[in-house]
């Protein structure tokens, strides 16, 4: 286990919302987390905030676990998974708030395993003419970028400024393209200073090229989705 997984145990909550797991140190939450909104009083919202049904003994009043408003059961019926939060169980939500959970499934689904999985790169520090074979994979907490090799690299997704995913393959006229490499930029902790990090695939590891694509794409959608997933 590596330094920044070494508090990663977690604890069963229950909250208005429904049960969570949560990581039992607040210094260990996942960077693509979201916080539980605030819910709307209840004498602060005696109509469906969408449809402007008025609540009585018979329409019932719901909140949606994502934003906190308040709605009737019509407009606040779906019940989707919500990992951002941590929850155990699909979640109530309202038809706007359901769609974007939804679309985030895929995110938590496959790019974010696809890059705990981990591959395998020739890793160029700085301006460095040596590269050395390294297993890169996102920690298990979700917060670092871990390197295995002879040397142990840990970088914390924060703090990392730029993504520029390297192709080959394209031509003016269009066509297909393949991710072999990556730059990636980020700020030691202590310095203002950016520190570049070349990422390659190894052309001797044929088997591993589909591998190594993968998780550069995925790498590629965690960069260009930052403002969304990341707590910046």
């Amino acid at each position: 286990m590596s330094g920044c997984e070494a508090h990663d145990a977690k604890k069963l909550v229950r909250s208005p919302s429904g049960l969570r797991m949560v990581p039992e140190h607040r210094s260990a939450r996942s960077p693509f987390g979201l916080d539980e909104p605030p819910w709307v009083p209840d004498k602060e919202c005696p109509r469906c905030m969408q449809c402007d049904t008025k609540f009585d003994f018979i329409t019932r009043k719901h909140h949606c676990r994502r934003c906190g408003k308040c709605f009737c059961d019509k407009c606040c019926s779906k019940k989707v998974p919500l990992p951002r939060m941590c929850f155990v169980d699909p979640v109530r939500q309202c038809a706007e708030c359901a769609l974007i959970s939804q679309k985030e499934t895929e995110f938590y689904d496959k790019q974010l395993k696809v890059l705990m999985n981990g591959a395998t790169f020739f890793v160029t520090l700085g301006t460095s003419d040596k590269s050395e074979l390294m297993v890169c994979r996102l920690s298990n907490n979700q917060r670092y970028l871990v390197l295995d090799g002879d040397s142990h690299y840990e970088i914390e997704i924060i703090q990392i400024s730029t993504v520029q995913i390297l192709t080959e393959g394209f031509t003016p006229g269009g066509g297909n393209t393949r991710a072999i490499g990556m730059i990636l930029q980020y700020k030691v902790p202590g310095s203002e200073e950016l520190t570049q990090m070349k990422f390659t695939a190894g052309e001797d590891f044929s088997c591993n090229k589909k591998l190594s694509a993968s998780w550069l794409a995925a790498m590629h959608k965690v960069s260009k989705g930052g403002k969304t997933y990341r707590r910046l």
